[in-house]
């Protein structure tokens, strides 16, 4: 998986595409899913993953956010085929393939999913076999180089070498002082060691005579 969470994104439900005349409704085996991206400034896809159900083909098709001198009437340019019927089912008529988990990465892309205005999903079924098609649990997640990237650093550590090199953090002694703390404090430890009395201390006594306030909180 490219990323623990998965791009916040708009999933319409699918929709059937028919051919219809003045008496009949043929039933193409083809639906549409729609996916929006309207709380991303700069949406970007590297990776596809869904469970399919009964679904023979899937295409991905996807609309970029025109450059400024590029730009149409609306500020888009048409839809273009990032992945053109790839097979889920070796065979449409057979169960193979029909229940599986799949995962599109960047690797089957005709191109980087990137600066995009929408993503269309075209599902296909050419068998009268199944009754039902679609893919359930259907997730988009960033690419695996924008995910590679470290976070920025803040300001004070992206400032000019030079001066930054110059400067010290204020407060912590330097090594040699803290060896040499070290040192003393075991020299100490050691000589209170030599020097313990073997005496037992009565651990609830106070002249002699056992303190009732200290007893009642053992």
């Amino acid at each position: 998986m490219m990323g623990d969470r998965p791009l916040h994104c708009s999933i319409k439900n699918p929709v059937v595409l028919t051919v219809e005349d003045q008496k009949n409704a043929f039933h193409s085996g083809c639906k549409v899913i729609d996916v929006t991206f309207p709380n991303i400034s700069v949406p970007e896809v590297g990776e596809i993953c869904f469970k399919n159900y009964y679904t023979a083909y899937i295409s991905v098709r996807v609309k970029f956010k025109a450059a400024p001198d590029n730009a149409t009437d609306s500020g888009e340019i048409k839809w273009r085929t990032c992945v053109r019927k790839m097979r889920l089912m070796p065979n449409p008529h057979k169960e193979g393939g029909s229940q599986d988990y799949f995962s599109i990465s960047k690797k089957q892309f005709s191109f980087d999913i990137s600066n995009i205005s929408a993503l269309r999903i075209i599902l296909q079924q050419p068998s009268p076999v199944w009754k039902e098609f679609r893919v359930e649990d259907l997730r988009l997640y960033r690419s695996s180089e924008m995910l590679s990237k470290p976070p920025p650093l803040p300001g004070w550590l992206t400032e000019d070498s030079a001066n930054s090199t110059k400067h010290k953090l204020e407060g912590i002694p330097n090594l040699e002082s803290i060896s040499s703390s070290l040192q003393e404090l075991w020299g100490l430890s050691e000589e209170m060691s030599v020097n313990q009395s073997k005496t037992d201390i009565g651990r609830y006594e106070v002249d002699g005579c056992y303190e009732i306030n200290l007893l009642a909180y053992t």
